[in-house]
């Protein structure tokens, strides 16, 4: 029997991600061979990219992988191959071709074990010598948490290849609460938990388990370039935004300042709006959760409105909070000089101001603060009102003073202020 001195560690042997820089300071230099690795997160987030872009760096290195596939037809993921991997012209290159192979043969998890042991660890079979193999995915066209006979398949799959020093990875569903699917021991059956999220292009991105390394609770803040691939966002901080508007009295403007954050995997959202309506607030962050891409569940917020001099909140101070809370969460900065008017209805309408309202903004953009807004996001239905008022006879007309941008809805003010978010990738 060895004693504890007799024993030798060399470590466990690493297979780097050098095109992934990002994704080796997360999980550690690289990936463990055999390691299993779990990739959970909502559908269209990424995940098949983000295996595909390893998958590319291995065959890269001459690293021969298999991507096993229960959902994609090979035609759609040659495509993605392409789109990831390939030159301008649609080319591969020739360590791809070689080393990168694509099946469609497992139809179920149970089949996982048995086509390991033929098809993988079998002399002369076409997929011997494969070091990485992908899954995609855990749960193909509907697999229940309840279904512990094909979950076990699926861990003697996993340790299998753990005991031939292959690299298994992952793909897994999430519930629509976020949470990773299937019953709870799948996370206890795999060495690493890499979790997407969705913010427009977008993708935080948490290793909540990691038995190779530390676990990555605060987000690494990814984005989708303009092919499509995963890489590191510049964005890496909380950034607050503040957006003027007017509460209707007096030569000041109002502010909205918001501040959104992802707190740490696992850790209670916070929200703090002093001073504001509660149940306005709510609605405001229900009404932009309805908004295609964007997930605010989880998510902790500081929100302000500055009101000059105390006055109550009006309704047309909606549209700056509603700016501010998008702007921070998307960290994309507002125009310089912009003004924000108008209430939002439960369908993201933009409202327009009443009569008044409008007479005093007229007059406090062609008087006290002439030249200080150089556009005005406001209701397309009063826009051209508004534009035509002159509240000083012989004064200039407001279209004079500013220029005034007509929105419908949020989904339009969104594509005026971000176009870039609207495009390919």
């Amino acid at each position: 029997m060895p004693k504890i001195e007799d024993i030798t560690d060399k470590g466990p042997e690493r297979i780097p991600v050098s095109t992934l820089p990002w994704l080796g300071k997360a999980i550690g230099p690289g990936f463990i061979r055999g390691g299993v690795y779990l990739v959970a997160g909502e559908p269209g987030i990424g995940k098949t990219t983000l295996a595909m872009q390893v998958l590319g760096d291995f065959a890269g290195q001459g690293i021969r992988s298999l991507y096993l596939t229960t959902e994609q037809g090979l035609a759609d993921l040659k495509r993605a191959i392409i789109r990831i991997h390939g030159d301008a012209g649609g080319r591969l290159p020739k360590s791809i071709l070689e080393n990168f192979f694509l099946d469609d043969a497992i139809e179920d998890v149970d089949a996982l074990p048995r086509f390991l042991a033929r098809r993988v660890l079998t002399e002369g079979e076409a997929y011997h010598g494969i070091q990485a193999i992908v899954v995609d995915s855990v749960q193909g066209r509907g697999l229940a948490s309840t279904a512990s006979r094909k979950y076990r398949a699926l861990y003697e799959f996993g340790e299998n290849a753990k005991a031939q020093g292959l690299v298994s990875i992952l793909i897994g569903h999430v519930t629509k609460k976020g949470q990773i699917a299937g019953p709870k021991d799948l996370e206890h059956n795999v060495d690493c938990v890499m979790y997407i999220r969705r913010a427009f292009r977008l993708r935080p991105f948490f290793v909540p388990k990691n038995r190779f390394g530390p676990a990555v609770l605060d987000p690494l803040v990814l984005m989708m370039d303009q092919r499509g691939r995963l890489v590191e966002s510049p964005h890496r901080a909380a950034k607050s935004a503040a957006v003027l508007g007017y509460s209707g009295i007096g030569e000041e403007f109002a502010e909205g300042q918001a501040s959104v954050t992802l707190p740490r995997y696992g850790s209670r959202p916070e929200l703090n709006a002093p001073f504001l309506p509660g149940k306005k607030v709510k609605q405001l962050l229900s009404i932009l959760s309805t908004i295609k891409e964007v997930d605010l569940t989880d998510l902790s917020y500081e929100i302000n409105c500055y009101v000059p001099r105390q006055q109550r909140y009006r309704e047309e101070l909606d549209l700056p909070i509603a700016v501010a809370l998008l702007s921070s969460y998307l960290q994309r900065p507002v125009p310089a000089g912009a003004l924000f008017v108008g209430e939002l209805d439960l369908t993201r309408r933009i409202r327009p101001p009443d009569r008044m309202y409008l007479a005093a903004l007229a007059k406090l953009l062609t008087g006290p603060q002439e030249g200080k807004i150089r556009r005005l996001y406001i209701a397309a239905e009063c826009a051209s009102d508004l534009a035509s008022m002159r509240p000083d006879a012989g004064g200039p007309a407001v279209r004079e003073s500013v220029e005034i941008v007509p929105v419908a809805d949020l989904e339009g003010l969104l594509q005026k202020l971000w176009p870039d978010l609207f495009g390919e990738g």
